[in-house]
Parts: structure tokens; sequence; C-alpha cells
């Protein structure tokens, strides 16, 4: 643990030594602030228009959901831009330079690189999730009796599905050495993954497989207050997915193994998952 623990504090310092991660939390900051601040002026300004009628008694919305679900729908639709330039030299940086065969020549485990930065790439998308805690906090202040239990829920979901991004993003900087190349790979797997739900849903079998697939829609439920195991362990799935394929694509490197056993790992993850 200490080893996984170094790797990630080195990739930390890493990050936030590159302009690219403060620029990713500023931008996002203002996203957040933009959604927020449009939801709630939207509301105000229903609510000054409904005062003047003689029969207005109080606005007729639940306001946590109707603020915060806008808010986080629209943030994570917008993620897709944000993780491939997150992600997309967390190992490709170490491929390009030659520092990954430093790391194989040393006592770590390859078990331990991936553990490590894939650490490191969650305690940032924690750092997400306290932006948008920044205005949680703040609408405690612009809403009268706000539901708690949503905000939680919905903070849940928001980190489950960057999580399960980071892990598709570490997967695919694993595979090249451009930078560049991994980032377009995260986007079109992110992509794929938001827009295979709705292909070839008049085949039964087809159906329920794209559907375990898609990862749209998985966090839709958390917004509205309800935290599922099935959603949960889904993208518990997705995640320990692609930190296998990382895994078996690094030692892939590391040991001289023929394609096709190399392959043959890839897809009996995939049928275990």
């Amino acid at each position: 643990m200490n080893i996984i623990f170094k790797i990630a504090k080195a990739e930390l310092r890493n990050l936030f030594y590159s302009p690219v991660a403060w620029f990713l939390g500023i931008i996002f900051m203002v996203q957040c602030a933009f959604f927020y601040t449009g939801s709630i002026y939207g509301l105000a300004k229903m609510q000054e228009y409904l005062m003047e009628s003689p029969d207005f008694k109080v606005l007729d919305y639940i306001l946590t959901p109707t603020v915060f679900g806008d808010v986080f729908k629209s943030v994570m639709q917008n993620l897709f831009l944000f993780i491939p330039l997150l992600t997309m030299g967390i190992l490709s940086r170490e491929v390009n330079s030659g520092s990954i065969k430093l790391l194989y020549s040393s006592p770590i485990k390859t078990r331990d690189i991936v553990l490590g930065k894939y650490l490191s790439l969650m305690v940032f998308t924690l750092m997400l999730s306290t932006i948008l805690g920044i205005f949680m906090i703040t609408a405690c202040f612009n809403i009268k009796a706000i539901d708690y239990g949503i905000l939680v829920s919905a903070s849940l979901g928001f980190y489950l599905l960057v999580c399960a991004y980071a892990a598709i993003g570490l997967f695919m900087s694993s595979l090249s050495t451009y930078q560049i190349v991994s980032a377009i790979a995260t986007f079109t797997i992110i992509f794929v993954l938001g827009m295979i739900g709705t292909l070839w849903q008049q085949i039964d079998f087809v159906r329920d497989l794209t559907y375990f697939l898609s990862i749209s829609g998985r966090t839709s439920k958390m917004l509205k207050g309800l935290i599922t195991t099935k959603d949960v362990f889904y993208f518990l799935i997705v995640s320990s997915m692609f930190l296998a394929f990382t895994l078996i694509k690094l030692k892939s490197g590391r040991e001289s193994k023929s394609k096709i056993l190399t392959a043959s790992k890839y897809f009996a993850v995939l049928g275990i998952a």
C-alpha cells in the first residue's frame, strides 16, 4: 500500500505542476457557476412574476432536485470534454519518455503502478466533486428546507461516473505513446458507451447486452435521491474492468507472451464483467 500511495502522490504532483489540471479545475468551476446561477435565476424570476398575482401562495416546485438535477445533468454531459485531457498523459507520458522501463526494472509490481495512477485520478476527481460541493453549500442559503439526501445521492452518482471515465482514460493512455491519440480514444469510448444503448433495440439479446454496456442514464435515479445497488455495482464493474485491461496491457509489455494469450485475457475479463 505504501508503494501505491507514493506513486499516487508523485502523479498528483505531476498533475498539479501541469497547467492542464489547473485549467480544467477553473473551467469546471466556471461551468458549475454558470449552470447553478442560471437555474436559480430562472426560478427566482418565475417566483417574482407569480408573486404579482393575488392568488399566489408558494412556488409549487421541489427546489432541490429541480435546481441540482439541471446542474448535475449539464455538468455530466460535458464530462467527456474534461476527462480525456486529464488522463491522456498519465501513462502515455511514461511510455513516451521511457520512464516506464525504469518502473518495469524496479521491484514495483505492475498492479501497484496501475492502482497508484488510478488513485491519483480518484483524488483529483474528488476535487471536482468538492467544487460542486461549494455550490451545494451556497444552495443552503438560497433554498429553504433543502433536501440533503438528494445532494448526497447526486454527488455519489457524479463521483462514480467520473471514476468510471477515469478508468477508461487510464486504459486508453496505456495504448499509445501519443497523448492526443489517447485523448481521442478516450473521447470515442465514452461516446460509444453513451450511445450504444440506442442501437439494435429490436433484438432482445442485443438490447439486454447494450443496456448493460450503456453508461448513459445510469445516474438518473441517483440525481433524484435513489441509490440503487444495481447502478453502484455497474460503475464498480466498469471501473474494475478497465483497470484490469490496463494491467493486462502493461504486463504484456513486460512479459513475452503470444498475442492470442493476451487477447484471451481481455475476453476473459470482459466475460467475467
